[in-house]
């Protein structure tokens, strides 16, 4: 296979310049960060000196910030999309540094030269988006240069289930076969049968219920009838679960009667045809690291990514990297105060965007606006993703939210779950097509991507001719 094939042509150029100058660039979200710190113990281990630097994107804006003036540099969890312009900036520079690409997104349809090895499974037919990460692929990757370093599978996989690539309720291909697999096997990750709901070591179960946003009832965001909810499923099956317990508390049994009695009610407000699809949003894994504390916000991995991403869309990239080290003193304490001042920001977006905000309907889709001042472009995406919450936003079409910001806009793409299997939308493509046509870029996930652009223009026209 030629991504395993690259794997090793990239392990023979890291051997052949460990006594040069090295250059190791990573993304900034879980994913990116996950793959730095497997990085970096691989060089460590190796004996292998390296400078390091974290990329939001590599972009026009962005390149000329990356020092080229280094004989090896290392790409992690970007850089197979932008290949063109590495290869551009190659040709800027008097220095012709050899390049490693670890990346898990579409590869670009530039010709690769010969100073460029790109590590992407994309390249045999391995959907990135589903089966590996970017922390999988320099898990790869340090596997090869030395077998016996299995005790980096638990960032891979914290990597992957940041990057939802459970989207189905449980991890597949690369992701399940050779990595999961090694981490259960060293003993630092467990895995169980769960319901899908957010927050099973750190919310009360009728927390996790009322933010459910995969499928709108009479139970999103209404605390007492939840409730009532689930007292009437105690009294229907003579259990006794407490609304104010969390996940984490219930049995396995408890938890299954729980989803049979949730699917039930969901079922009554999707329609007919989508109900094939409707377990996969309610039953799953839960992946958690068996050395963490129960109930702490770092067992659960879906949780931990979410403290990641609390940090690392302000900017504070080393506060996450220092905790996945190890420290749970000063930088987990400034971890928790970064995730409420997180919670605390999409609190208030939610306000503004439930009261100030209007949502414009298309056909196919749906869209608001804001300026840089009411809602950030580093939240903007989880805000669409939580908008689903809304009456006012129709929970059976996308939403694409558009945040001003000095330079442009940034545009966030979401849609449920259910509705992405359901009615198979592919808004990574369609945000990719429409950003180019006003000079912009783009992608991401089926249900979950991204774009910045210059300007709006006819940005929504060519969003309707794809969707």
């Amino acid at each position: 296979m030629e991504y395993l094939l690259n794997l090793k042509k990239a392990v023979k150029i890291l051997r052949k310049n460990r006594d040069k100058k090295i250059l190791v660039c990573t993304h900034i979200d879980t994913d990116g960060i996950n793959s730095r710190i497997i990085l970096e113990n691989v060089l460590e281990r190796l004996n292998i000196e390296a400078e390091f630097l974290f990329l939001r994107q590599i972009d026009y804006g962005t390149i000329d910030t990356i020092p080229f003036d280094n004989d090896l540099i290392i790409f992690a969890d970007l850089g197979s999309g932008q290949i063109d312009l590495i290869n551009e900036k190659l040709k800027e520079t008097s220095k012709k540094p050899k390049i490693i690409i670890l990346d898990h997104h579409i590869v670009s349809n530039e010709k690769i030269p010969e100073n460029i090895i790109n590590v992407n499974p994309h390249n045999d037919g391995i959907d990135g988006g589903k089966e590996i990460c970017g922390a999988g692929v320099c898990y790869l990757f340090a596997k090869i240069c030395d077998p016996r370093f299995t005790d980096l599978a638990k960032y891979a996989v914290l990597g992957a289930v940041g990057d939802v690539q459970s989207l189905e309720g449980n991890l597949i291909g690369l992701n399940r076969d050779v990595i999961l697999r090694d981490a259960v096997k060293a003993g630092d990750i467990s895995v169980s049968p769960d319901l899908q709901f957010y927050g099973k070591h750190t919310r009360p179960l009728f927390t996790s219920i009322k933010y459910f946003t995969d499928v709108r009832t009479d139970l999103t965001d209404n605390d007492s009838r939840i409730i009532n909810f689930i007292n009437n499923v105690n009294r229907k099956h003579g259990t006794d679960i407490i609304p104010k317990d969390y996940l984490c508390d219930l049995t396995f049994d408890q938890k299954k009667i729980m989803g049979s009695e949730f699917l039930h009610k969901c079922s009554r407000y999707i329609p007919p045809d989508w109900r094939i699809h409707l377990p996969k949003v309610i039953f799953g894994e839960s992946y958690e690291l068996t050395n963490e504390e129960f109930k702490s916000n770092l067992k659960n991995l879906e949780e931990f990514s979410t403290c990641i991403n609390g940090c690392s869309r302000y900017d504070e990239y080393e506060v996450p990297l220092e905790v996945l080290k190890g420290d749970r003193d000063k930088n987990y304490s400034k971890m928790l105060k970064m995730l409420k001042k997180h919670k605390r920001n999409l609190a208030g977006s939610m306000n503004f965007l439930r009261n100030d905000v209007e949502i414009v309907q298309k056909e196919n889709f749906q869209y608001f606006k804001v300026d840089k001042n009411a809602i950030k472009g580093n939240i903007v995406g989880i805000v669409a993703g939580m908008s689903y919450s809304l009456e006012k936003v129709d929970w059976k079409k996308p939403i694409f939210a558009v945040s001003e910001m000095d330079d442009g806009y940034k545009v966030s793409a979401r849609c449920p779950k259910l509705l992405s299997f359901a009615e198979d939308i592919n808004l990574a493509t369609a945000i990719n097509y429409a950003s180019k046509k006003v000079g912009g870029s783009g992608g991401g996930h089926k249900f979950a991507c991204g774009a910045y652009i210059p300007e709006i223009g006819d940005f929504v026209k060519y969003l309707e001719e794809k969707l």
